[in-house]
């Protein structure tokens, strides 16, 4: 399987590709300054002949959780990693959502988070953007036919270990090995649930 990765060289990017299966994909790593994933036509050209996208492309400096910014560039590549695929009739696309998407303290009877909470209430106007993608997702899954994977991802972190837990920020954490593992079945799995899913990408 043929498959591309935007924002390769990347934390999540550098450790997705260590620990996926190089017998069974060939990966098209894709970043700056090789690819710039908010220029659409040299992200066609790029991807073309693919069998998957994943979009994990992101400018942090001006747009991240801590900060209370946008950056339309993002919003950008977002759209393009779909667009992309529907120019070059690539079925899939797994997208690097976030779990700054709902917020920790609004939670299922339980006590658990679970994407099915709806709407999603973000935490932040970087998780408003996660938001919009994958709403951005369900309209090109209902308007293009695409298969869309919207994986909330729960802090992958250069050092592979979670990090302490307090009330303002609860654990949660995806380790190398896991994120590898969730991306292969992502990309391997037969079909997808009614062509779209959103769920979350953490560790036991």
């Amino acid at each position: 399987m043929k498959i591309a990765i935007t924002g390769a060289k990347g934390i999540v990017g550098s450790a997705l590709i260590e620990h996926l299966d190089p017998q069974a994909f060939t990966i098209t790593p894709l970043d700056l300054p090789e690819h710039d994933i908010s220029n659409l036509d040299d992200l066609i050209a790029a991807t073309t002949g693919h069998d998957a996208i994943i979009h994990l492309a992101w400018s942090k400096l001006r747009d991240n959780f801590g900060l209370n910014t946008i950056d339309p560039v993002n919003d950008l590549m977002l759209f393009n990693a779909y667009q992309a695929a529907v120019a070059n009739k690539i079925p899939r696309v797994i997208m690097a959502s976030s779990n700054h998407a709902h917020r920790h303290d609004m939670r299922d009877s339980d006590g658990r988070i679970r994407a099915s909470i709806q709407p999603p209430v973000p935490d932040s106007p970087y998780g408003a953007e996660k938001v919009f993608m994958e709403a951005l997702g369900r309209f090109f899954t209902t308007t293009h036919g695409l298969e869309v994977i919207c994986v909330r991802i729960g802090n992958v972190n250069p050092e592979d270990k979670p990090k302490p837990s307090t009330d303002s920020d609860p654990l949660r954490w995806l380790s190398h090995r896991d994120l590898g593992r969730l991306i292969t079945c992502c990309l391997e799995a037969e079909s997808v649930p009614d062509n779209f899913q959103v769920f979350y990408g953490v560790s036991n």
